[in-house]
């Protein structure tokens, strides 16, 4: 009796993990009354919303919403939270900053006077502290970033204010257990599409419906993909807090498990699994069909600096046992020296009070034989006494550019970053892996 009792909580205990509570609110909005009509936002919805259901998401799917009807789809979403695991908001439509403040746009809006800030809009906010409340992971995607002509008309009744306009959607912080994606970079205007879909949100669709990786390698992979098709006129960011991994479709696992080791807990992707064997070999043209098959993702550069100790092993070796002239010992010397910081490091960026998204971000760095590489791959030098100088863009705005510089002794380093023309700046900390 006491063992069918376990069992049976085993049981249940499993079935309760297996469905856990995920909501998800998704609206899009086209056919505004005084600002013309959006082609793709009720598409976009349409499609995220069968995409989300496919993966177990209870849906609220909404379109055309005017300001009463966003503000009860709020509050029933809040009501379906109540005990949920994950919820997910998405919103395709007109979108804008006031104040620095993240606004979104309902269908009946006319923006004529200074108060409709407050009163024919939602503001992000409240749907991002109803999340927070309710549930213990939260996603919100916002193609919201369209081109809106609502704000001339609000600049002009804000008169002299009409500065605290911005141009696109201002950078937001998530709380914990929070992930914020944008559909393109702060302060840039995002297109619409001329298919179906935007092509964030085409993007994240068929990343949503076909992906077994985790939320962080999945918008990894949308925002390569909207790079593609925008030309990098548009590159999708996000903000993240998340605790752990999330997955909209669960990585397949065998039904009967090998007792003899720990299961894992996740799937590495296809790309990381690949590295995991290859990363070690000393064949070159192994490492090329590497690079030719994954260059679309970090590992690629990985492979490219394995290529480059490999070779330069290749070549101390063909000098030991050669018998250097004069002139080359001091070549030689410094070729070594270069080579011992070789590998791939962690790099830890802490802002002054002058930084808003730049507080605190983590990066890596490739180092090959006095090369150093970021993810994005550009290019830095570090001399053999391990000064290293490195100009980086930022990934999601172009237009950040951060002048680093950094000393490495043995395995950590430290230095400092100034973003050019700008008044953050900091420290940067770096720990071999």
């Amino acid at each position: 009796m006491l063992r069918a009792l376990i069992a049976l909580c085993v049981v249940l205990a499993l079935g309760s993990s297996a469905e856990a509570k995920r909501v998800a609110l998704v609206i899009g909005n086209s056919a505004y009354v005084h600002a013309g009509t959006l082609a793709n936002p009720k598409n976009d919805a349409t499609d995220i919303a069968a995409a989300l259901r496919k993966s177990g998401f209870e849906v609220i799917a909404a379109f055309d919403l005017d300001k009463a009807s966003f503000d009860r789809k709020i509050r029933d979403f809040a009501s379906a939270l109540a005990g949920a695991e994950a919820g997910v908001f998405f919103y395709a439509g007109h979108g804008m900053q006031v104040g620095g403040r993240n606004y979104l746009v309902p269908i009946d809006a006319e923006l004529t006077t200074a108060e409709a800030v407050d009163f024919e809009m939602v503001q992000l906010d409240v749907i991002h502290r109803t999340m927070e409340r309710q549930a213990t992971t939260n996603i919100i995607f916002l193609d919201a970033c369209r081109n809106n002509p609502l704000s001339r008309n609000l600049a002009r009744a804000m008169g002299t204010r009409s500065m605290e306009i911005g141009r696109g959607l201002a950078p937001v912080e998530s709380g914990v257990g929070t992930l914020i994606s944008f559909s393109t970079q702060p302060g840039n205007v995002a297109l619409d599409g001329s298919g179906r879909n935007s092509p964030f949100a085409g993007a994240l669709v068929q990343r949503i419906a076909s992906s077994t990786d985790d939320l962080s390698a999945l918008l990894i992979d949308v925002r390569n993909d909207v790079r593609k098709a925008t030309e990098n006129k548009q590159v999708p960011w996000e903000h993240s807090a998340l605790t752990g991994r999330f997955y909209f479709n669960q990585p397949a696992q065998s039904s009967v498990p090998d007792t003899s080791t720990p299961m894992p807990r996740v799937r590495l992707s296809e790309a990381a699994e690949a590295w995991a064997a290859a990363k070690d070999t000393t064949s070159i043209p192994l490492l090329q069909d590497f690079i030719a098959r994954y260059k679309e993702t970090f590992y690629a550069q990985l492979a490219q600096a394995r290529i480059a100790e490999l070779r330069n092993q290749e070549a101390v070796a063909r000098q030991k046992t050669e018998t250097p002239k004069p002139a080359d010992l001091g070549r030689t010397e410094t070729v070594v020296a270069v080579t011992r910081f070789n590998g791939t490091w962690r790099v830890e960026y802490f802002g002054n009070d002058y930084c808003t998204t730049s507080r605190h971000l983590v990066g890596q760095w490739v180092i090959a034989n006095g090369v150093v590489v970021n993810v994005d791959g550009e290019r830095g030098v570090i001399s053999g006494s391990g000064e290293v100088e490195l100009r980086r863009r930022d990934s999601s705005n172009p237009l950040k550019v951060y002048a680093i510089r950094v000393r490495l002794t043995g395995s950590h380093g430290r230095g400092n970053f100034q973003i050019e023309g700008r008044r953050c700046g900091g420290t940067i900390s770096v720990t071999r892996m």
